[in-house]
């Protein structure tokens, strides 16, 4: 076998590199794929809990309260993500999870009170 001309190995990368690239594409359409199902399986859960507590059927009911909860939602919403789902659900009221720094009372401090 003989050595092989340039033409012959620039083909041969030309080659590899459009198996490359195909094989890159492949990934990346899997990935995609990938982030396509997790967002529509969020999409999903979210639309379930919307429509357990607000008793909503229906697009455009959905649409209806959201749009009406909006402002009170993004002014309250640091305050809304502290809440503790599974306390409020056996308290049957709302109840706000414990900030580390309020859980840790000195001892040699019996004035502290948390607020």
């Amino acid at each position: 076998m003989g050595r092989k001309t340039d033409e012959e190995r620039l083909r041969e990368l030309e080659e590899k590199m459009d198996q490359i690239k195909a094989k890159k594409q492949q990934v990346a359409s899997r990935i995609q794929q990938k982030e396509r199902k997790e967002r529509t399986r969020r999409l999903i859960q979210v639309g379930a809990i919307f429509e357990k507590y607000f008793d909503i059927v229906g697009e455009d009911q959905a649409e209806k309260v959201a749009y009406g909860m909006k402002e009170a939602v993004e002014k309250h919403k640091a305050k809304l993500l502290n809440i503790d789902v599974e306390k409020s659900k056996e308290a049957n009221k709302i109840v706000y999870e414990v900030q580390e720094e309020e859980s840790i009372i000195p001892e040699e401090n019996p004035t502290y009170q948390l607020s």
